[in-house]
Order: C-alpha cells, then structure tokens, then sequence
C-alpha cells in the first residue's frame, strides 16, 4: 500500500511540468501596460533586465517590458491563481513571447525565477489594483488545485501510516 502511495505521490509531483508564462495581452492601452510594470517592477524591486543595455530591453516597447516584467512577478508569485492577471491586462500562456531575444531569460517556473536584487521584499501577494481575477476550474487553476489536494492527501497518509 506504502508503495501504491508513494508511486501516486511521485507521479502527482512530476505530471505538471509544463512552461506557463505570463504576458501583456495585445490591445491593451499603453497607460495600462505601463501600470502593471510599474506595480511588477514594485515589488520585484529589479527590473535591471528591461533597463537599457539590459538583456530584456529590445524589444524596446511598453508591451515588451511589460511582459519580461509580469512573467518575472508571476513566477516570483510562485504561480498562484491571480497572480497573472494585472486588472485584466495579462493572462497566462504556455509559449514565451515571440519577441524574445537572444541573451534574455525568460523564466517559466518558479524555480528559474530568481530572487531580484538583494534586500528585495518577498512576494506579498496577487497585484492588489484592480480586480485579480477568479478561478477557472478548467484551466491550469483546476489542475493546480488537484495537484495539491493529491500532495496534502498523499503526504498525510503517508506521516499516519
């Protein structure tokens, strides 16, 4: 029975390990943008890589910046539900931007997500402008969600065994 456990455990903990992303979604007013890297930007307390003579900075535009800068805060956030959406003007995707360039990094996961400059705050939470969204049970919320009972479930049946 341990075994059964633990082999559903170790399968629960490798099953999502796909990129998720966070980007500026197109359309959106610049001013908007513009707010949303400033609040990422905020809390990150580095966005060095957006900077001139930065990795991050070409492609040199609002949307550019905005989607190094949303991607770094909502993979600091650990991915939680909320954290990506900006007051609507962000949304999670499995592909990075089109627009990457050379030598700019990306993270995709909360592991490669880096710590920001030392000193920096720990993530306080979703961005608290605006709306922050709601769960969606047949997105990557839902999944996330199983995922996690399945480890509570898992770890607990395991310790008072």
């Amino acid at each position: 029975m341990r075994m059964l456990l633990g082999l559903l455990l170790l399968l629960a903990l490798t099953g999502n390990s796909r990129a998720t992303y966070c980007l500026c979604k197109d359309g959106v007013a610049e001013k908007d943008l513009q707010t949303s890297i400033d609040y990422a930007c905020g809390v990150l307390g580095d966005c060095n890589q957006i900077h001139e003579k930065g990795p991050c900075y070409q492609p040199n535009n609002v949307k550019g910046h905005c989607d190094w800068a949303v991607n770094s805060y909502f993979q600091r956030a650990g991915q939680v539900p909320g954290s990506c959406n900006f007051s609507g003007t962000a949304t999670t995707s499995p592909n990075p931007p089109s627009t990457l360039v050379t030598g700019c990094i990306y993270p995709s996961s909360p592991g490669n997500a880096g710590t920001g400059a030392p000193g920096t705050p720990t993530f306080p939470g979703p961005p608290a402008f605006g709306p922050t969204g709601g769960f969606d049970p047949s997105g990557n919320d839902a999944l996330s969600l199983i995922t996690s009972i399945a480890l509570t479930l898992g770890f607990s049946v395991i310790v008072f065994l």
